[in-house]
């Protein structure tokens, strides 16, 4: 059955609440005069049928009196309105003198009759109530209509705030959300990206760049916070990126991800429009570049130790204590993942291979960034240069102490191109005892993205080739220098 969507024609409110044809909202709102408020204001083009207790006035006489009439008759007449004006707004203003006059059962029950008289005529219809004055009313009310939107109003200093959050007629990461909003010049404005406004921020190219050359100025005083704004329908790696980029200083996320900054800050910009961050600038600088020891030549010793044996080199480079996982916990870990998948989804459907594929990516991502924070710790505790690169003649050797450091692991790495190495792991636990449609010992892939990227100041991809849970002898990876 096509979806028959109702618009508002004001964009944000679209964008977050989501009502179709055929519709009955219920309006919670303790003052009872805010929901109306904000109803009469975004429907103030649309004139809307409003159906209230007493004789009202207005100018456009689309107000219907329900005073005096019976249970029944204001039943029939309501629904011949439905008739008569098929897919307009109706707001039910009348309902808390209704459930005192008459049995709130008879109420409920006339309001479950109109549910499909509502979607055959595809009327949009509100109904208001003052939030906690009718519990078991509203309780009951809640399972019978589509959607509800609760609004609150807080005391802010002198004045007072108003919001709304949205439950079920939404998309799901707008799900009890709370947004605010005002009324200002007879616009309803709401609260996006830290501004009130009544339509979605438009993205273009040179407001992009212009955004990140004013993050380029400003680095050092730079944090993401978190925005009122909620991502929808994003890659899995951006929403990763995204969770990996709030509360961070702009400055450390230069440090992370020096090799794609530029791209990153692009991004930034883009989610920064949409509402999705705030891009916060503090008084003081928030970082000591000092701590990262930028500018400073390497050290003999580090240069030494990356001359020397494989042996040695990995004592000095990973002379700290280092807290490892026991091999049994990763397996036991990545075992239990696969029952559930198989239980919900089955081993080869769709839904399986998709729900594998993005668990598999988002294990991918994480240990990507507990990749590229390791290295760059041990970096700035040897006293080097987080900013700078090495030689890309000791790839091979970075490789096997990222094993070796993260999982204990030893490795084969060959090199069949400047730009190309083969790395076979041949006691890989990660995969041990399981069975798999794909290969997935993708941890692996984002510990050597993270700590190679950063590193060597290089675009770095890594993809497992072969993997023991195909029925291969041996894991090997693929690991790309981007040029």
């Amino acid at each position: 059955m096509k979806v028959d969507r109702f618009y508002t024609g004001h964009e944000l409110f679209d964008e977050i609440v989501t009502i179709n044809h055929g519709s009955a909202i219920l309006m919670l709102d303790k003052s009872f005069v805010e929901a109306k408020n904000l109803l009469s204001t975004l429907f103030r083009k649309l004139k809307p049928y409003e159906l209230v207790s007493y004789e009202v006035k207005t100018p456009n006489g689309q107000v219907f009196t329900m005073e005096n009439l019976s249970l029944s008759d204001a039943s029939v007449n309501i629904n011949k309105l439905r008739e008569e004006s098929k897919g307009s707004v109706i707001i039910h203003n009348y309902l808390p003198d209704f459930i005192i006059k008459y049995e709130p059962e008879a109420i409920l029950r006339m309001l479950e009759g109109w549910r499909d008289r509502i979607k055959s005529n595809r009327t949009v219809e509100f109904y208001l109530l003052p939030k906690d004055a009718f519990r078991e009313v509203e309780k009951k009310m809640m399972s019978i209509v589509d959607g509800v939107i609760e609004i609150r109003v807080k005391r802010e200093g002198k004045g007072f705030g108003l919001s709304f959050i949205v439950i079920r007629c939404c998309k799901p990461e707008y799900h009890l959300h709370e947004f605010r909003y005002k009324i200002e010049d007879s616009k309803l404005l709401i609260e996006w990206e830290g501004e009130y406004r009544d339509r979605l921020p438009v993205i273009t190219f040179d407001e992009i760049i212009d955004r990140v050359e004013g993050y380029k100025r400003d680095l050092p005083y730079l944090r993401i916070e978190r925005g009122t704004g909620l991502p929808t329908s994003l890659p899995i790696y951006d929403y990763w990126l995204l969770s990996q980029l709030e509360g961070k200083d702009m400055f450390y996320i230069k440090i992370l991800f020096h090799e794609r900054f530029d791209d990153i800050l692009k991004r930034i910009a883009k989610w920064h429009i949409l509402g999705y961050i705030k891009v916060v600038k503090k008084s003081e600088k928030l970082v000591d570049e000092r701590k990262f020891n930028i500018g400073k030549p390497v050290s003999w010793k580090t240069k030494l130790a990356l001359n020397l044996p494989l042996g040695f080199t990995k004592r000095f480079l990973s002379r700290d204590r280092i807290r490892a996982v026991p091999a049994d916990v990763y397996a036991a870990e990545k075992r239990a993942i696969f029952e559930f998948l198989k239980i919900f989804f089955g081993e080869s459907t769709d839904l399986g291979i998709e729900s594998l594929e993005n668990l598999l990516s988002l294990e991918e991502g994480f240990h990507e960034i507990v990749g590229r924070s390791t290295a760059a710790e041990r970096i700035r505790k040897l006293g080097e240069d987080v900013t700078s690169s090495i030689d890309l003649k000791y790839l091979p050797k970075i490789i096997k102490i990222t094993l070796h450091i993260g999982y204990k692991l030893d490795c084969n790495v060959r090199e069949v191109s400047p730009d190309l190495f083969l790395v076979t792991v041949y006691d890989c636990f990660l995969c041990e005892g399981m069975k798999s449609i794909r290969p997935i010992c993708r941890s692996i892939n984002g510990a050597l993205i993270g700590a190679c990227s950063l590193t060597f100041k290089k675009m770095i991809s890594c993809r497992e080739m072969k993997c023991k849970a195909l029925g291969d002898e041996n894991c090997v990876f693929e690991l790309k220098i981007e040029r």
